[in-house]
This record gives structure tokens, C-alpha cells and sequence, in this order.
């Protein structure tokens, strides 16, 4: 009968599970900076670290498909026995009488063992291509591991540069907040008092809950991205922890200079999807091959020491030898369907491969020009911010006291906050721009070799490739460029098998 799981034992797992996601990490004792955001979703993000699984899966079973080639050696041992002996007699067929007196050649009892070595060279041939297919899946799962990292290294710098901007205001978001709520009494006494014209001061109530809305949202926003952020570096979202973030006067809009014609070449040799079709398409092909295999007839040889303890025979201990050629003719009728089929597979492979060939290079210009339109945005931003500053500090320093100077000092305060988040949410707008040219352009973020798998280490290498992108200094986009990136690969799988 089914035994579905008691309450005891699913909070059993819970625990342990919740030990294993959160107990082996490296504690978060300071604010973290944006590379060490990305060093932690790379060593404990789940998703990657899946992915990172899925590929040492991968290079087990293509380990495993090697051993298929060998050769079959089979040793056997038993022990025969009955409760009477193997007899028998002879009979002439040609007068009906027995022959011969009932005898027997064949212990009652005896011990038998061989060692048998046999291979067939229709199963090599086919575990051969066999082996090839697993390899190219090796392959296929690190360049979805690589297209995994790249998506999360996106991901982590929007969600850290998003919840940068609302932390950076944050204890300016609930000053004004209070003294927009409290404008708003007052606003409202007045429109009672009949001290101002009525549209003006409905306008300005209007203003101010739609001020007090946007600022509830942001407040809000804040709670939301931090607990984005942390579900991407693999920590428990009610674990508290602050961002380490520059001065105001720092966040200079993040360089980027590549020829559009060399980004498509860079794309199209870097991008793990074309990669995967690549290899996709390879697998078809063995697929083919194996096919063509299976026409052929089997040729099995076989070599075997034998010995039977039988104290009948003349020689208990014998070499044998021999060799069977065989063909499945059902092989042979339903080869053309199997490859009318295999011919269809590739087809479909050449066509979804031209899909994403055209789609890499929609992408890598959809990316720059959004990154160009995010650059201009915040520089436009910069410029209304510095103004609208300068009219709240004008404002704020006005000496006159009257109702209608309060209420406009209160709007130019909340106007500045407003244009200071924009101008935040400007540079999280262009930080995000950028991670999505990274993307389309197929760039991993760790270099080729790594001294050792620590996050400050971690977050070291990855500002040095970041550092290295802004300053127009790319990775090479020859063979060894494609090569020095499966090194990469491999050298990341590692935080798989020790996430310490």
C-alpha cells in the first residue's frame, strides 16, 4: 500500500535541506559590492549550480559510453550436480535393437568454469558513435551552463543596481514621505480655509498623492528587490544585508566602444546557443552513422578457457574458439524509414540553427541600441537632477514664509528626491543595458584560470573581466578564443563539486 509521507518526516527534509542550501556558505560580514554579488550567484546561485551538475552528469555518462567499446569478458563458475546419473543407450535404426549396454560419460556431480572473451564489431561500431553523441552532450550541457551564467550575471547586476538606488534614498524616501503626508493636512486645511484658489490647491493635492503614492511604491520596491537579489546569490531572503555603493558624484555611466560588425562576429563565434546547435547538429549526424552501422551484418568473435572437473572426459580443460556473422533483416526493411526520418531531424537542425543565427544578430543590436537610448537617458537625467537640485537648495533658502513659498519649497524638496531617483533608476536602467550587450554578445564572466574558488577571489577575477570589457578589451574571437572558453567552463564546474 502507498505510505505517504508523515508531517514528521517532510520537516525532517525541510530541515536538512534548508541546512545544505544555507549552511556552507561564506557569512556575508560587510556590505557587498557588485562583483561580489555576482561572485556569490556564481558559487551558490541553485539554478547554476544545476546546471553546473547537469554538465559533470553529462561528462560521467560520455565516461561511461567509452567503456561500451571494450571488449566483453565473462567468467563463470557453478556447481552441477543430480540425484541419479546421466545414462542413456543406443538403438540401430536400421534393425530397431539396442546397440549398446545403458551407460553414462557424465559425473553425478562436478564443478564447471569458464572465462569467455567475446566482441562484436556491429556493437563497437555503434557504441563508438554512440560515445561521440555523449561527448558532443558534454558539450551541449557546459554551453548551457555558460548561457546560464551569462542570464545570471544580468540578472544579479539589475537587481543590485535596482535595490542600490532605493537603499541610497532610502531614509530620504521616509522623511519625504512623512512631510508629503503631513503637506497633505495642510493642503487640505487650507482648501477648507478657502486660503488659496481652489483648482490650485485641488492641483497640488493631486500632486502631492500622486507624489505619496510614488514614494509608497519605491518604499515597497526596495523590500521586493532586496529579496530578488538575495534569491539570486542563494541566500535566505530574510537574511539582512546592505550593498556597498559609491558616492553619488561616482556613478560614471559605465563605458562600452566595439564596432557593431565586430560585436556580430563576436556574437556569432561566442554565443553558447549557437553553440548548441552546432553540436545539436552533430549528434544528428552519428545519428546517421549508427544507422548506417546497423545495415551491416554482425561479426562476433569469441575466445574462451574452459575446464569441467567431468572424470569421464579425456581432457577436462579446452581452449575454444569461435566466429558467427549475423544480420537483423528488420533492420534492412525499416532503414529507409529510419533514415527518411534522420534526414528530417537534420533539416529541422539546419533551420532552428539559422533561427538562432538570426535572432543572435537581432539581439546584439536591439542590445546596443538600448544601451545607446539608456546612455542618453542618463545623461539627460543627470542634467534635470543637478537642475531640480539647484532649485530645491534656491527654494529651501527662500526667506519668505507665506503659504504659497512653503508649499512650493515642499513641491522642489520632493521634486529633487524625485529627480534623484530617476537619476538612480537612470544608471540601474543603463547597468542593465549593458548586462544584456554582455548577453547577446556570448561573454563569460570569469578569465580562463582561477587561483582559487573563495569569494573575494571570485569577485576579483570578475571585476578584472568586467574592468577589462569597459576598456574596449575583449576576449579573442579566433579558435583559441573558443577553446580558452571551454576552459572556463570547466574551470567553473568545479564550485560544483565543492561549494565552499
Amino acid at each position: 500500500m502507498p505510505e505517504p509521507i508523515t508531517q514528521t518526516e517532510q520537516q525532517a527534509s525541510l530541515n536538512a535541506d534548508k541546512q545544505v542550501i544555507f549552511a556552507k556558505q561564506e557569512p556575508i560580514l560587510a556590505p557587498i559590492t557588485v562583483y561580489e554579488a555576482m561572485a556569490r550567484a556564481l558559487k551558490y546561485n541553485l539554478n547554476h549550480r544545476v546546471k553546473m551538475m547537469e554538465h559533470a552528469v553529462a561528462d560521467g555518462q560520455s565516461d561511461l559510453a567509452k567503456y561500451n567499446l571494450l571488449p566483453d569478458l565473462v567468467a563463470s563458475a557453478g556447481y552441477r550436480g543430480r540425484d541419479n546419473y546421466n545414462a542413456s543407450s543406443s538403438r540401430s535404426t536400421t534393425t530397431g535393437r539396442q546397440s549398446l549396454e545403458t551407460s553414462t560419460s557424465q559425473d553425478r556431480s562436478r564443478k564447471v568454469y569458464d572465462f569467455t572473451f567475446s566482441w562484436n564489431v556491429l556493437d563497437f561500431g555503434v557504441s563508438y558513435f554512440q560515445a561521440k553523441q555523449d561527448a558532443n552532450r558534454v558539450l551541449v550541457a557546459e554551453e548551457s551552463r555558460r548561457k546560464t551564467a551569462q542570464l545570471l550575471m544580468q540578472d544579479v547586476r539589475t537587481a543590485f543596481w535596482r535595490m542600490a538606488g532605493t537603499q541610497q534614498l532610502e531614509g530620504e524616501i521616509d522623511k519625504i514621505l512623512g512631510s508629503a503626508r503631513q503637506a497633505l493636512k495642510d493642503a487640505q486645511g487650507i482648501e477648507s480655509e478657502r486660503l488659496s484658489a481652489p483648482l490650485s490647491i485641488l492641483q497640488y493635492e493631486k500632486d502631492l498623492l500622486e507624489i505619496i503614492r510614488k514614494l509608497e511604491e519605491l518604499s515597497e520596491t526596495l523590500r521586493l528587490a532586496k529579496t530578488e537579489l538575495a534569491s539570486l546569490l542563494g541566500v535566505s531572503p530574510s537574511q539582512k544585508f546592505e550593498l556597498k555603493l559609491p558616492a553619488n558624484n561616482a556613478l560614471q555611466a559605465p563605458g562600452f566602444s566595439l564596432a557593431i560588425e565586430k560585436m556580430e562576429e563576436m556574437a556569432l563565434q561566442l554565443r553558447p546557443e549557437l553553440r548548441e546547435e552546432i553540436y545539436n547538429n552533430r549528434i544528428t549526424a552519428e545519428e546517421t552513422h549508427k544507422a548506417m552501422v546497423r545495415l551491416l551484418p554482425g561479426i562476433e568473435f569469441k575466445a574462451g578457457y574452459n575446464h569441467d572437473s567431468n572424470s569421464y572426459l579425456l581432457n577436462n580443460n579446452w581452449l575454444e574458439l569461435s566466429g558467427i556473422i549475423s544480420q537483423n533483416l528488420m533492420e534492412l526493411i525499416s532503414a529507409p524509414a529510419r533514415f527518411s526520418q534522420i534526414d528530417a531531424q537534420e533539416k529541422l537542425g539546419d533551420t532552428r540553427r539559422l533561427s538562432v543565427y538570426m535572432a543572435v544578430l537581432t539581439q546584439v543590436h536591439l542590445s546596443y541600441q538600448q544601451f545607446l537610448v539608456a546612455d542618453q537617458q542618463y545623461k539627460r537625467t543627470q542634467e534635470l537632477d543637478a537642475i531640480n537640485q539647484k532649485i530645491s537648495t534656491h527654494i529651501t533658502n527662500d526667506a519668505e514664509n507665506d503659504a504659497k513659498t512653503e508649499l512650493e519649497r515642499i513641491r522642489a524638496t520632493t521634486n529633487a528626491l524625485m529627480s534623484r531617483l530617476q537619476l538612480l533608476e537612470a544608471y540601474a536602467g543603463i547597468q542593465s543595458s549593458l548586462g544584456r550587450v554582455y548577453v547577446s554578445l556570448g561573454l563569460d564572466p570569469l578569465p580562463v584560470f582561477i587561483e582559487n574558488y573563495d569569494i573575494n577571489t571570485l569577485a576579483s577575477s570578475i571585476e578584472a573581466v568586467d574592468k577589462n570589457w569597459q576598456a574596449g578589451k575583449f576576449p579573442s574571437i579566433t579558435k583559441s578564443g573558443a577553446d580558452k572558453s571551454s576552459s572556463v567552463g570547466a574551470d567553473v564546474a568545479k564550485l560544483a563539486i565543492s561549494p565552499q
